[in-house]
């Protein structure tokens, strides 16, 4: 199977709009792609991310180190691997992950957020809001990076920083959490409003 640089970049821009029943296609497209084109480390990182989406953590992995041994500064895979790893619950390596993606790649705002969350999931809990602060210096427009603020700031008893960051979250991207989230963050505002 040979495709051309256009044909990749579609395929990758239509497959951001994906749903699940289309993964499995998505799948065999990436196989065939990083059979046909061993040393296309971003499609084998794509590959990764399919197998991780899907719960497929030790495929995800082996292709990590795959794509990592045909590119050792790629930054998109040590994230992608972080993310493996983070959901497998291993916290520390996960960080590791991300710290390398970041040392590559140090304006890499998705590994930024997700190392912020690893550290509050430790209980480092200044580490994590100053490296989700990072994430919107870098990138004000990052919904997930303001939401995760609000969700740690919440949990220090900081309701109205906390608030303002979940509706600052919400204003980027309406969708961003569902009804029940949206109605606990009026009760944090009415917590703040009332002390």
């Amino acid at each position: 199977m040979s495709l051309n640089l256009q044909d990749k970049k579609t395929f990758q821009h239509d497959n951001k709009f994906q749903n699940s029943t289309q993964s499995s296609q998505v799948k065999n497209y990436y196989s065939e792609l990083s059979k046909s084109e061993e040393n296309d480390v971003d499609a084998i990182n794509k590959l990764a991310e399919t197998y991780y989406n899907q719960g497929n953590f030790t495929e995800a992995i082996a292709l990590c180190h795959q794509a990592l041994k045909n590119q050792p500064n790629f930054a998109p895979v040590y994230k992608t691997l972080g993310n493996v790893l983070q959901a497998q619950n291993k916290v520390n390596a996960a960080i590791r992950a991300y710290l390398l993606a970041i040392k590559i790649n140090p304006k890499f705002v998705e590994a930024i957020v997700n190392l912020g969350s690893m550290f509050y999931k430790k209980g480092q809990i200044d580490e994590a809001m100053i490296t989700y602060r990072k994430a919107i210096n870098l990138q004000p427009d990052i919904a997930a990076a303001y939401w995760n603020l609000g969700k740690v700031l919440e949990k220090e008893g900081r309701f109205y920083e906390a608030f303002f960051f979940q509706e600052k979250a919400l204003e980027i991207q309406p969708g961003l959490v569902n009804n029940d989230q949206k109605n606990h963050q009026d009760s944090v505002f009415k917590k703040w409003h009332s002390q």
